[in-house]
């Protein structure tokens, strides 16, 4: 009789649906080591884009340090007899290192000139000016009386005294914008072609010369004013006539106070208006060479065939 055997139990291993492949130890890489490789291609590329900026822009090189500043001489100079531009001793601000048109060539020695020679009597004398406006603009509050009523004359008080006060605060920012060195930061450090610096000196000359001519004009209308006798331009010499009285015999000792009054506003209005017609028309220049170098850059098909990082950073 024949014996059947049991068959012999096998070992089976079930095997994973997915064999993940032994991982090899990740290498560790110094962060110094990084830090080295990315400044030293920062750098690289930072000091590039600074010689490239420093060369030009789109082939057409930019004027040399200070050179827009002393194209600006017959403003800054008439600026400056009436306390709105000086320049005085101050430690260099440090341009950032992400200002790619900055050329440390040329913004690290910067020439003097006779125009923009750090002056303390300068300064001095412009903020006495400016206290002396000031003292105009609150003067002028007295001009208004209990008498007051709806009229002409009402009207021409109201008008009078905004415009004093507008040009006590424009005589107070351009006094900030020179005492910071704001504005000789931008007329000192700001990259323009070399047709920007001609065509910035013919307006300022136009503009001072036009600021001039109006500047006189009024002081003769001024004393024609001031001379005759209407009784109706009295309250210019306020707070004499409005609330102490003078003898009629006296009255032109403070017509000519109020005239000089009058006179002191004329210069801030003309001269500070004359220096951002320069600015407006600077940045109105090189904003539209900038527009004429794009279009330039573009194909016939759209095509743009440059480098738009260039184009980003000199509109910046």
């Amino acid at each position: 009789m024949t014996t059947v055997r049991p068959l012999p139990r096998l070992n089976i291993v079930k095997k994973s649906r997915s064999v993940r492949p032994a991982q090899r130890p990740c290498r560790k890489v110094p962060v110094d080591a990084v830090n080295d490789v990315v400044n030293d291609v920062s750098d690289e590329r930072t000091t590039k884009d600074r010689a490239d900026a420093a060369a030009g822009f789109c082939g057409e090189p930019f004027a040399d340090n200070g050179q827009l500043l002393a194209s600006l001489s017959p403003l800054l100079f008439s600026m400056k007899l009436f306390g709105l531009y000086f320049h005085r001793q101050h430690r260099p601000a440090q341009r950032p290192t992400d200002d790619l048109e900055w050329n440390p060539a040329t913004t690290t020695t910067t020439t003097t000139t006779t125009i923009d020679a750090p002056s303390t009597r300068l300064r001095v004398y412009a903020t006495i000016v400016l206290v002396v406006l000031w003292l105009n603009a609150v003067r002028f509050v007295t001009v208004f009386t209990s008498s007051d009523h709806f009229g002409a004359l009402l009207l021409m008080k109201v008008a009078i005294f905004t415009w004093v006060g507008l040009t006590a605060i424009m005589q107070t920012a351009f006094y900030r914008a020179s005492h910071t060195g704001k504005l000789r930061r931008i007329l000192l450090q700001l990259p323009v072609t070399l047709d920007c610096v001609r065509g910035a000196r013919r307006v300022a000359i136009g503009l001072t010369a036009l600021a001039w001519i109006t500047l006189v004009g009024d002081l003769f209308f001024g004393f024609y004013l001031f001379a005759d006798s209407n009784p109706m331009f009295d309250f210019f010499s306020a707070p004499f006539v409005t609330y102490i009285s003078i003898p009629k015999h006296m009255i032109n000792v403070p017509r000519f106070i109020g005239y000089l009054g009058y006179l002191a506003v004329y210069p801030t209005v003309l001269f500070t208006h004359s220096m951002n017609q320069v600015l407006v028309y600077i940045f109105y220049s090189q904003f539209k060479k900038l527009k004429k170098n794009f279009r330039r850059a573009l194909g016939d098909r759209g095509e743009f065939h440059g480098n738009l990082s260039t184009f980003r950073r000199r509109h910046q």
